[in-house]
């Protein structure tokens, strides 16, 4: 058996041959996955560039063929795959010099269109017919990242290139020839429970409050009824609770400080006797010690939400509201950036037991008030029998005490055009570390709240963080989006956009589309505006399109009757639009008119700009192309 071998992303296909087999599934990463990792890669080179960074393990069972060892992958082939991609991707987009025949070395068991798909990339990554779409779109969004993080220039590409092949760490393990590989599978599968960082976060601000056992109950039972993304805070407390905190007859409202809290909560009985200890690892895994059992949402079985952001990550937006500090939200640095705000005050001062105490206290009730917050002002998914879609609800009071699900806002427009405004931001940024636009909107609620928020209020600031993220991310003077929301009041400071972003082709942000595509909506619906007539437009919602079409195709399907458009026309803005990726895989080819017709027998609607070209689609040529560029961007560069 070989030892366990370390490889950096340089090497690992160096002398190697590496077989996907039958039994595994096919390439999978979507852009969430693949982005997440150049991302995480990004930021280890950035903050932590004198050491490796682990990216997992490569599990292999070693087989001969052709007398030629081949290492069949049992577990990790998605994330190989993904670095063989990645290889071609720094070879033809960024002139790398990477090792020759990377791109024949990892091979698919029965599928030679993944296998091919991997050398074509290699080859000639501008020719994208009879490819796998999984792998071709896994390409296209390694270079759109890659552009778009070295545009920020924290650090060179040249330093960024090196670091990736050079310190980048796969560990590859061999199993025995002779393995049971069912058996195998089956103890993968059944491997225990680690501890989460939150967990251990949990425990490590407990031990501040250890002296003070009223304290530490209260802030375990905040902090438990907030883990739960999917809930409803009010339905995260036992039942007496609940009401005495949110006021039993609305639950609409919160107490003023942790204090409160505590004198609210100071019957709970722990699990342990006064002045027993607790373990770290029991404080980490218990779920509020034992104050009662979980409350139920028995009014509303029937509907389920999903959050926008997880757990860890909500923690560090909370800290950042509480600080006012720039704390990064990549939840990958959860304990050290929780220690380092513990340890040092605004001024870099260190903090004293006391005022370590002090800051848990702070903290606790800043979690519980962001929380509430977040389930009444922030849009969730929600999920019932007969479908599922965007909902900004709070919990009411009808007859008979009985709780239900309402819009947060009572006008419809109004709570409408919000949800709109925060799913065009979600989709936007579907990556945990990028939703800036929901820190913003916390630290606006956060800091606006008395019992109500003002939906006006709430949409000016929506509109006008949207404008910065606009003016101020793609103008000549980028800023940094910390600046923008608490420098700045998120109101943008430019004015102009530099254009080049917009006639990148497949680079174009996603945002700058949803950004138009939410104005073109509020400009029909909310304004009345008659300039544009686009049926149907009810129906429109923002989901998580994230491929860039040419509507006029970059390589026409032969046969198609079209004229000659330049390559410079091809990539200008007017002549893209943000789909699906299974739309774009199926139709990029088309011609604009086969593509109308595909379109107008569609249930849904994928883009507001897309059915604006397609009213032109009988004569889509250059000059349609710029004066549809020239209306979209009049209204991409008008402020709210």
């Amino acid at each position: 058996m070989e030892k366990p071998r370390e490889f950096n992303i340089d090497s690992i296909f160096k002398d190697d041959n590496y077989l996907i087999p039958l039994y595994q599934r096919n390439y999978a990463w979507e852009e969430t996955q693949v982005t997440q990792l150049i991302q995480d890669v990004w930021d280890y080179a950035c903050f932590e560039g004198n050491s490796n960074y682990y990216i997992g393990t490569l599990v292999v069972h070693s087989r001969e063929i052709n007398k030629m060892i081949h290492y069949e992958t049992i577990d990790g082939q998605q994330r190989l795959t993904t670095i063989n991609i990645l290889l071609s991707v720094l070879k033809n987009e960024f002139n790398v010099i990477v090792n020759p025949g990377y791109e024949s070395k990892l091979k698919f068991h029965s599928r030679p269109l993944s296998s091919e798909t991997l050398k074509s990339l290699s080859d000639n990554p501008l020719n994208n017919s009879h490819r796998n779409s999984k792998m071709q779109q896994a390409y296209l969004d390694m270079k759109k990242k890659l552009k778009e993080l070295f545009k920020t220039k924290a650090i060179s590409k040249e330093d960024f290139v090196e670091y990736l092949l050079k310190n980048v760490i796969i560990l590859r393990v061999e199993v025995p020839v002779d393995t049971d590989l069912n058996h195998y599978f089956e103890i993968m599968n059944n491997r225990g429970e680690q501890l989460e960082k939150h967990e251990i976060l949990k425990a490590e601000l407990l031990i501040h409050l250890k002296d003070e056992p009223k304290e530490s109950d209260a802030f375990s039972m905040i902090w438990d009824a907030c883990s739960n993304m999917e809930r409803y805070i009010q339905y995260g407390f036992r039942k007496d609770y609940r009401d005495a905190i949110f006021n039993e007859k609305n639950w609409d409202e919160i107490p003023n400080d942790f204090e409160s809290i505590v004198s609210i909560t100071k019957g709970i009985v722990t699990t342990k006797t006064a002045g027993e200890k607790i373990s770290f690892l029991e404080i980490a895994k218990s779920e509020t010690i034992n104050i009662g059992e979980e409350a139920k949402d028995e009014d509303n079985s029937d509907i389920q939400f999903n959050s926008v952001v997880s757990f860890p990550n909500f923690l560090l937006h909370v800290l950042r509201v509480f600080t006012q500090n720039n704390v990064p939200l990549d939840d990958k640095r959860l304990l050290e950036t929780f220690k380092k705000e513990l340890e040092k005050d605004k001024n870099g001062n260190l903090r004293s037991d006391g005022g370590k105490n002090k800051f848990v206290k702070e903290f606790g009730y800043s979690l519980l008030k962001c929380k509430f917050l977040f389930d009444k002002y922030i849009i969730k998914r929600e999920y019932k029998s007969n479908g599922d879609h965007w909902s900004l609800k709070s919990i009411k009071l009808g007859e008979k005490q009985k709780r239900y699900y309402s819009n947060t806002f009572s006008i419809e427009n109004n709570n409408k055009q919000i949800l709109m405004l925060l799913s065009m931001f979600h989709v936007s940024f579907p990556q945990m570390i990028y939703k800036h636009w929901l820190n913003g909107a916390l630290n606006f609620l956060f800091n606006d709240y008395d019992k109500v928020i003002k939906e006006e209020d709430y949409i000016e600031y929506l509109e006008s963080i949207c404008d910065a993220f606009y003016f101020d991310r793609f103008g000549n003077n980028v800023l940094d989006y910390y600046d923008i929301i608490y420098k700045n009041n998120s109101k943008a400071v430019n004015t102009s956009i530099n254009e080049d972003n917009l006639n990148q082709g497949t680079n174009v942000q996603n945002f700058i589309f949803n950004r138009l595509d939410y104005l073109l909506w509020r400009s029909i619906i909310i304004q009345k505006d008659e300039t544009f007539n686009i049926e149907n437009i009810n129906q429109f919602d923002f989901s998580f399109r994230s491929s860039v079409e040419h509507f006029f195709p970059q390589h026409p399907k032969q046969g198609a009757d079209l004229e000659t458009v330049s390559k410079e026309m091809l990539d200008n803005f007017g002549n893209l639009c943000l789909i699906s990726r299974n739309k774009n895989s199926e139709l990029s080819n088309y011609s604009p008119k086969a593509k109308a017709e595909h379109y107008s027998k569609s249930t849904t609607i994928e883009s507001l700009k897309q059915l604006l070209m397609i009213q032109q689609k009988d004569k889509w040529d250059e000059d349609a192309i710029a004066g549809h560029q020239v209306k979209m961007i009049t209204i991409l560069n008008t402020f709210s």
